[in-house]
């Protein structure tokens, strides 16, 4: 080899090593914070609290400030479930991608370009001093987890700040009112992203069978008894970031709520306080207005057209990283382009700025807690008026005898006249609406002379007996209230408004109904089903079973699976999608039964199981019927069973007799250890959920001692 040739090799190798070298720097990822252990435990010596266990594992936690009580919900949910409050803590710094890959690069691109961290860091969030402190507590409680638990802690992620939880709410806040769902026709069939952190929540990935709910209160001159009834009934899914863990914080400043809450949520947004008591179900008011811009160029667009002029893009910058292999990541820059609308998507399909609730607002965390404070209906209403809970449907009761319910939701204030319900044209300044309606103005009945109110995701205008039911057209069509009735709320309506003298038996036994109602559309597309001619033995048969099925899905019917499955696989989860009936999904159903039950009729509990670590029992229920149960509508194939994931979870009832003595009961689907298969609260409740059984919920530091396993202080466990 001669010395040029030889030396221009070396340069070759030089270079291609330098190349190397570049590269490796360029796509390593960045080591992230520095935590302060001991730091993190002079903090939390601040805070005085007490955390009893009772014998279903459940944290009660005492503290002498709210704050201290917030600081115990932190670190004892932390203890339960570490791993999915860090997966929320990281969706709420817009870092999901760098740690868990490609599938959440478009969430943290929408991170970026709403501004979530600069909205916080600005500081001008009008926090109340009370607030903030329980907030800067419960973030102060996950460092002291961490301190004490530095092996189960991902390296860069301490420490937890206020800002952090502030971020993480402001970001999921608006994908509950299925943000997402707008968002998604913008896009091209073959460049649809998931865009929303709800299609993150499992390997299933199915949002739209975990936003559902129900919710009752019957007053006393409805109640055989005379008391005063309300149950939280709320549907999600029964692991990850949206599932309901079950908490009760007590303090000396007035504080005393047991209900239920998410991984990285420092409040608690739904449950039971001696004096009142609360659910939320999910509905679908219009809180998003999408507008097409005219810009100056679609490929590079520098100007967009508002009112005859050609204005300037307010320019930012998306700037995160996607996760490759072992300790490389992708760093990824795109722009991230603000119009006077809001922030602007481009698609395929052009460019559409975005206005919607939720944009730069963290105020759901001071309403709930304030809610939580509330001693009777008069302060829980004035919580109502601070309109920080973007969304829900709530369903309230109290010990006075006083009910309720309300379409709750941040309402912008549209004008009158434009259609608001589909894409807009983006150069029109009325149609920038500024401000939110009061909540004065939404639907609402309180005390309502029927004596009884509900919610199941459905029209708020039937939500009790007839006569007593509101009117849509006394409400702004610029609500864009939905017209849906959901089967469970056509059986609520068909059992209780019936009953003048309602039971506590009786109330449980309609709050967990099997039926799908004549209407539902499942029955109609059973009905369809059957209609369509065939010469196929084998469907023949199949149709016999259908024709027979009475719409019951009671653990022994012998056609709900065959009708269920097939309804899933046609119309979706919820049995919403625009799917005709098709006898080659109902025979490839029967065929899957045949070949794991031996009979394409097997009783519906033997295909419809809850699978939690030892335990394996039987469930009716099934989707959209009050005892709302959600599975692989390919479980039969895969694994020989259908396993619930989403439905029927963390469920409550409260109960107040004439002299306000409250009798409060609960049951969650699997158990207090989210993760930890090794402890006893990882599956003890799921018997009693599967037998509709419930425990009792102690409500004092007396009642919580009687039944307690555990008493300790956060790091002496």
């Amino acid at each position: 080899m001669n010395s040029v040739l030889k030396k221009s090799l070396l340069s070759v190798a030089a270079l291609t090593g330098v190349a190397a070298i570049g590269g490796a720097i360029y796509l390593w990822t960045p080591p992230g914070q520095s935590f302060d252990a001991q730091a993190a435990q002079e903090v939390a010596e601040r805070y005085d609290v007490r955390i009893v266990r009772d014998n279903y594992g459940v944290p009660h936690i005492f503290g002498k400030t709210d704050a201290d009580a917030h600081f115990g919900l932190a670190y004892a949910h932390a203890e339960d479930d570490w791993k999915t409050m860090e997966q929320t803590l990281l969706s709420g710094r817009g870092m999901s991608a760098q740690h868990f890959g490609q599938a959440e690069a478009p969430a943290d691109y929408l991170y970026d370009l709403f501004r979530v961290e600069q909205a916080v860091a600005a500081g001008d969030l009008g926090i109340p001093a009370d607030v903030q402190a329980i907030i800067e507590a419960y973030a102060a409680g996950l460092n002291k987890f961490g301190a004490d638990h530095p092996d189960q802690i991902t390296p860069g992620l301490l420490p937890v700040t206020a800002d952090d939880i502030n971020a993480a709410v402001m970001w999921l806040t608006p994908f509950f009112y299925r943000m997402d769902d707008y968002l998604a026709p913008l896009f091209s069939e073959t460049d649809a992203p998931q865009v929303s952190p709800w299609q993150q929540q499992a390997a299933l990935s199915l949002p739209q069978a975990v936003r559902g709910s129900n919710g009752f209160a019957v007053a006393p001159s409805r109640s055989a008894d005379g008391h005063t009834r309300l149950i939280v009934n709320s549907h999600q899914p029964m692991v990850g970031r949206y599932a309901w863990y079950e908490a009760h914080l007590v303090s000396e400043e007035g504080l005393n709520i047991a209900g239920g809450t998410f991984p990285g949520t420092p409040v608690i947004p739904q449950g039971i306080t001696p004096n009142t008591a609360w659910t939320h179900t999910v509905n679908r008011p219009d809180l998003i207005d999408i507008y097409k811009l005219t810009v100056d160029d679609e490929g590079d667009p520098q100007t967009y057209e508002l009112d005859g002029e050609w204005l300037p893009f307010d320019r930012g910058m998306a700037d995160f990283r996607v996760k490759l292999w072992g300790p490389f990541s992708l760093p990824i820059k795109r722009d991230a382009l603000w119009s006077e609308h809001g922030p602007v998507l481009s698609t395929p399909s052009g460019h559409y700025a975005l206005r919607f609730a939720g944009l730069g607002e963290t105020a759901a965390v001071e309403q709930w807690f304030r809610m939580a404070k509330a001693q009777n209906l008069d302060e829980w209403r004035e919580a109502l008026t601070i309109n920080g809970v973007m969304s829900f449907n709530i369903v309230y009761g109290d010990r006075d005898g006083n009910i309720g319910t309300i379409y709750n939701a941040r309402m912008p204030n549209r004008i009158e006249g434009p259609d608001w319900t589909g894409v807009l044209p983006g150069n029109d300044r009325r149609l920038i609406w500024d401000g939110f309606r009061p909540v004065s103005d939404l639907p609402q009945l309180w005390n309502p002379d029927c004596g009884w109110v509900f919610s199941a995701n459905a029209t708020p205008f039937m939500v009790t007996d007839p006569e007593c039911d509101q009117d849509r057209t006394d409400f702004s069509a610029t609500f864009g209230i939905e017209d849906r009735i959901t089967n469970r709320s056509r059986r609520a309506v068909a059992q209780i408004v019936p009953d003048r003298s309602i039971t506590r038996e009786e109330l449980l036994r309609y709050r967990a109904d099997t039926l799908f109602d004549p209407e539902s559309r499942l029955m109609q597309l059973v009905v369809e089903l059957v209609g369509i001619a065939t010469d196929d033995p084998d469907i023949q048969a199949a149709q016999e079973v259908l024709r027979n099925w009475d719409g019951d899905t009671v653990v022994g019917s012998h056609g709900a699976a065959l009708a269920v499955i097939t309804g899933v696989r046609t119309l979706g989860y919820e049995f919403l999608d625009e799917g005709e009936a098709s006898l080659d999904i109902l025979a490839t159903t029967a065929s899957e039964l045949e070949a794991a039950f031996g009979r394409i009729d097997p009783e519906w509990g033997e295909v419809n199981r809850i699978v939690r670590g030892d335990e394996n029992w039987p469930l009716d229920g099934a989707p959209d019927v009050l005892r709302a149960i959600y599975a692989d509508k390919d479980g039969v194939a895969k694994q020989g069973y259908l396993n619930a994931f989403a439905g029927d979870t963390h469920i409550m009832v409260a109960d107040w007799a004439p002299d306000g003595t409250l009798r409060a009961e609960s049951i969650h689907q699997y158990g207090s250890a989210t993760l930890d298969e090794t402890s006893p609260h990882y599956d003890d409740q799921v018997e009693l959920f599967a037998t509709h059984e419930y425990k009792t919920m102690p409500m004092t530091l007396e009642e919580a001692l009687d039944v307690a396993t555990e008493d300790y202080r956060p790091g002496e466990r």
